[in-house]
């Protein structure tokens, strides 16, 4: 499906909205699967994106048992001696975060299937001065670049013969404590090689700026730029009366 930039956009702050809103693990597993949906429909491959996402899983069931645990509340389901270790409401409140965080980030592939130029471009004609354009832009190109730098920080580590899975967890979260730094660092100097290109291309040399290409809305794109905003209002109120 080829749609407008900004229609994606709008696209996505709706199902975030929804996933902001809504607490039941079982509305967000249906919010999931129409997410999952819309990727399937703009030919993402899933495979990839799970693999893309491999590396936070364990991240992932770390905050799922956190909530789980520190969460108290509801029917006990497990006890340890006199300590209730699990109970219902954290059970639930854990699904939710979990559910709500994989909802989002599916919602935010869905970015990846345009330009970034043309997100700037679509912002520009939308009346969106062009410096706030180009930062939101450098802030979805630069979340992949962050993580590029930690796995090759990690890589390097791995290479002088540390081996991360046999280290306790202990060690390891001081190890990765101290591996911040050089993540940040590096991120930190791409950032300033970035302003340094900028500068040499003449940014902000001109009050005004020509575009080669212009966007154009279809009658599609109006037409998702209404119903799904008007869906997500009416589900909000929904939510909001039933509640």
């Amino acid at each position: 499906m080829n749609l407008d930039p900004r229609t994606k956009l709008i696209i996505v702050l709706c199902i975030t909205t929804l996933a902001i809103v809504y607490n039941s693990p079982g509305t967000l597993f249906l919010l999931l699967a129409a997410t999952t949906g819309l990727l399937i429909l703009f030919g993402i491959n899933l495979k990839q994106v799970i693999v893309y996402l491999k590396p936070y899983f364990l991240l992932l069931l770390v905050l799922f048992l956190a909530q789980c645990i520190f969460t108290p509340g509801g029917e006990v389901l497990l006890t340890v001696g006199s300590v209730r270790l699990l109970e219902s409401r954290g059970l639930v409140l854990g699904a939710s975060v979990i559910l709500r965080l994989l909802v989002v980030i599916a919602a935010a592939v869905l970015l990846t299937t345009s330009n970034s130029r043309d997100f700037i471009t679509g912002l520009v004609q939308w009346k969106v001065p062009y410096e706030i354009a180009f930062m939101v832009s450098v802030a979805i190109r630069f979340l992949p670049v962050f993580r590029d730098e930690f796995v090759d920080v990690v890589t390097a580590v791995q290479l002088r013969g540390v081996e991360l899975k046999q280290v306790p967890w202990g060690k390891k979260i001081y190890l990765f404590r101290h591996l911040f730094f050089p993540v940040v660092y590096g991120t930190v100097l791409k950032a300033q090689q970035l302003s340094v290109a900028m500068e040499a291309r003449g940014f902000r040399a001109y009050p005004r700026r020509t575009y080669l290409r212009q966007l154009y809305l279809t009658r599609l794109d109006y037409c998702l730029m209404l119903a799904c905003p008007g869906f997500t209002l009416l589900m909000i109120g929904l939510y909001v009366t039933n509640y």
